[in-house]
């Protein structure tokens, strides 16, 4: 073989080398980028409808020829079945609250994408609790979209007026105390809450002593020690006149107006609510742990979160799971999300980066720090099938009245003796 000859075969194999690593290298992904297309439409609730817009947004811009269209409505979990069906809206993905995933989940399985095997690679660095309640048979059918550890915000500058250091606060009858003192001499609200599915205050003091509507075993635990001191919290509270609820979130931060709350109970969106709201006032408030029931106790407690499932009846399958991928596992649209919005991440990774735990200024905290300490920390609620159907029942018994001026025994006896006969049915 001649020297031309040879060099010719040469620069052929060089040139058949560079076209292999173009192809497998940068430029490859960049073409896969290119080949993923179409449109895909999400449905979910008027709270998180802003948030899956800002990450739709994130994902269209990397993904150059796709579109994400995000549905607000009024909620989701009560209307599952219309819209897995397609009868109101065109949904490809939809949320889904976590109190409501195994209702749906026995109910409406055979209408949800399995997604199992397309998740395989990322699970792992979700919140454990948040996978397996998004799981039967050893199928997930969801992804959790954020999670809701719970602190306490209040006006620092008000307890020193009073004398009182939070650090000396660690039961919940340090508080109780300083609470009947802030309120003879100033009149105030003690402590705000917003009595909805993920603040009510009786799941919440549940969740800190590791119980809720049901046990572990997926039995009813009302008459349970542990909901016998929950009511003993409860009782004083309301007696003293140290709670006031409040129907809506949006309620609680405007009712802020005027320092006539003194604290509240808030997951990270209420922070970023504050923060938002009230931009000025970053020398008032303080965030902490809630108190124990006992000295050494626990003091974490997380109740809720939302989760993506994605419609069996999609054409875009594909599309859906690409999307669930990039919004649980991107690390800067994680960090976007959370000091935006305060949508806390369920990715546990995100929890180690140096933006997450920068000191935020306005509680001069390391606030996103803590709301992990106690997501981590926190008990497990056991979310079965009939939790949607037990806590309306509940709802309308533990009322404030109910509570102040029965012998809570007696309401705990009624509670289960009507929940039994209702789970009959």
């Amino acid at each position: 073989m001649n020297r031309c000859v040879k060099r010719v075969l040469f620069l052929v194999l060089v040139i058949i080398l560079i076209s292999t690593v173009s192809c497998n290298g940068p430029q490859g992904k960049k073409d896969s980028k290119e080949l993923l297309q179409g449109n895909i439409k999400i449905v979910t609730d008027m709270e998180h409808g802003p948030q899956l817009k800002f990450a739709a947004n994130r994902f269209s811009e990397t993904y150059k020829k796709v579109t994400v269209d995000v549905i607000t409505v009024k909620g989701t979990d009560d209307n599952i079945k219309s819209i897995l069906d397609n009868s109101k809206y065109q949904a490809d993905i939809l949320t889904v609250n976590d109190s409501y995933v195994k209702h749906i989940l026995s109910a409406y399985s055979d209408k949800i994408l399995k997604i199992t095997d397309s998740v395989s690679l990322y699970k792992n660095i979700l919140l454990s609790n948040k996978v397996n309640n998004d799981t039967i048979k050893g199928s997930i059918y969801a992804l959790p979209w954020d999670t809701c550890p719970e602190t306490l915000i209040y006006r620092k500058d008000i307890f020193a007026k009073e004398g009182i250091d939070e650090n000396n606060i660690k039961t919940w009858n340090d508080y109780i105390e300083a609470g009947k003192k802030i309120k003879k001499d100033t009149g105030k609200v003690f402590m705000a809450d917003v009595s909805n599915y993920n603040s009510d205050i009786f799941l919440l003091l549940a969740n800190q002593l590791g119980t809720s509507y049901f046990n572990e075993s997926g039995k009813l635990g009302f008459q349970s020690q542990k909901w016998s001191k929950v009511m003993d919290i409860a009782k004083i509270l309301y007696r003293e006149n140290l709670i006031k609820d409040f129907s809506s979130k949006s309620n609680l931060i405007n009712g802020l107006k005027g320092d006539k709350i003194v604290s509240f109970i808030g997951d990270p969106t209420y922070a970023k609510s504050l923060m938002n709201t009230y931009s000025k006032d970053s020398y008032k408030w303080g965030i902490m742990k809630f108190p124990s029931f006992e000295a050494g106790g626990n003091r974490d407690v997380s109740v809720g979160g939302t989760n993506l499932i994605i419609n069996k009846n999609t054409k875009q399958a594909k599309l859906a799971q690409t999307f669930i991928n990039f919004a649980l596992t991107d690390d800067k649209l994680q960090m976007d999300l959370l000091n935006k919005y305060g949508r806390f991440p369920a990715n546990i990774n995100i929890y180690n980066l140096v933006d997450f735990n920068k000191q935020v200024s306005y509680f001069d905290n390391r606030i996103w720090n803590l709301f992990a300490e106690v997501e981590q920390g926190s008990f497990n609620i056991n979310y079965t099938k009939d939790f949607p159907r037990v806590r309306e029942k509940v709802k309308k018994i533990l009322t404030a009245t109910n509570v102040e001026n029965k012998d809570f025994k007696t309401i705990m006896e009624n509670i289960e003796m009507s929940l039994k006969s209702n789970l009959k049915k």
